[in-house]
């Protein structure tokens, strides 16, 4: 079928006027010609690849024919008008002339309109074909993350992943809230896959937020991660599962695990700016245990919860205080962790009565640091408990 440009105008003379600048898209192209009466029944007939729409001075006629033209639009106004363009782009006009523009002008611009129509046209018959196949439902999702993330990942220098479950409405809320080239995927039951391109972790919170997030309790879950372009999907995989296991543990809405961001260095310069100012220094103070404490007291607790017979073992992180604690029957033990000053955090450990402190460098705040500690800190309330027996 011939590409095709249909301009709908009232004045015989604006025909005249465009239809020598077009002849130059193809060889086998056709313009046709329209009033704004016939202007719909003739889009059906011919489906050209866009329109060239006059808009003349019935800004109103104008405006409706535009609501019910459902290819791209170029706006053609016989002398710029900043008022006519702005209603024009409002309702979605893919770009604007005048008959004051140069020949060189409104071919480009024809020409660009027919490159993205093209590519528009690609992109549907590719993904009709994947649904035929059965790699992709009619709202966008792949069936697995595995079928389409390896390939995508390898595209993109960096971006950001998430893996998210939620309620019944939650597909709905991602098809209305991501944009066309993030890549979307179905997990288990009700778990969902993300991957957002050239987008950084705060990017991904914030699509968190559109989602309705903040709510109590938590109308979802997601872990998050960030790709740099070095790890394999199968990793990153373990790694979201990991997260999102820590936030439905922890009843938190997400989970950042992130081996390039522990700590974030940006979060450490910030706080190294804060210096100056104490509230802007707890705050960031207080992101950054969260990043790193909660997936660490966690994995912990999960390791040795239910492994000793009576035996407790509680965690909680506070703005004030981190509390990791173990507890019996005849024998408590405390791992309290809070920041001392701008440069250090102090970690107080109690095994009843024995009692010792450790300073850590902010700098040195690393999961697996704490980890150690934390591991060090288990196996000395056991050595003391069996001392007992």
């Amino acid at each position: 079928m011939k590409a095709g440009v249909l301009v709908i105008s009232i004045d015989r003379a604006t025909f005249d006027f465009i239809k020598p600048h077009l002849v130059l898209l193809r060889s086998d192209d056709t313009v046709y010609e329209s009033d704004y009466n016939d202007a719909i029944s003739v889009i059906e007939k011919y489906s050209p690849k866009f329109v060239i729409l006059h808009c003349g001075y019935d800004l109103h006629s104008f405006s409706k024919l535009l609501h019910q033209i459902k290819i791209p639009v170029i706006a053609l106004f016989d002398e710029y008008n900043p008022d006519y363009l702005m209603t024009a782009y409002d309702l979605g006009v893919s770009d604007f002339i005048t008959k004051k523009s140069s020949p060189e002008e409104i071919l480009t611009r024809a020409m660009w309109i027919l490159k993205e129509k093209s590519y528009i046209d690609n992109l549907e018959d590719s993904r009709t074909f994947l649904q035929q196949k059965g790699f992709i439902d009619e709202k966008g999702f792949y069936s697995t993350p595995f079928d389409a993330f390896p390939y995508y990942l390898k595209k993109y220098d960096y971006g950001t992943l998430i893996l998210i479950t939620g309620q019944d409405n939650l597909e709905e809320k991602l098809v209305a809230s991501l944009r066309d080239c993030d890549i979307k995927a179905h997990g288990h039951g009700k778990d969902f896959y993300l991957f957002l391109p050239d987008t950084d972790i705060d990017g991904a919170v914030s699509i968190l937020k559109k989602l309705g997030g903040g709510s109590i309790p938590p109308s979802f879950y997601a872990g998050i991660c960030s790709y740099y372009g070095n790890k394999e999907f199968s990793a990153l995989n373990s790694i979201l599962e990991n997260a999102l296991s820590v936030a439905i543990g922890t009843n938190k809405e997400y989970i950042i695990i992130d081996e390039n961001l522990t700590p974030r260095a940006n979060w450490i310069e910030k706080i190294s700016e804060g210096k100056k100012n104490f509230k802007l220094f707890k705050q960031e103070f207080n992101k950054m245990l969260e990043l790193v404490l909660t997936p660490v007291f966690y994995q912990v607790q999960t390791k040795y919860d239910g492994r000793y017979f009576n035996t407790e073992i509680f965690q909680q992180i506070t703005p004030e205080l981190a509390l990791f604690k173990i507890q019996n029957e005849t024998f408590n033990s405390e791992f309290r962790l809070k920041s001392s000053g701008f440069s250090a955090i102090t970690i107080d450990i109690s095994h009843d009565k024995k009692q010792k402190r450790i300073t850590i460098d902010l700098n040195d705040l690393e999961p697996k640091t704490l980890e150690v500690l934390l591991e060090e800190f288990v196996a000395e309330h056991r050595f003391y408990v069996e001392e007992l027996c």
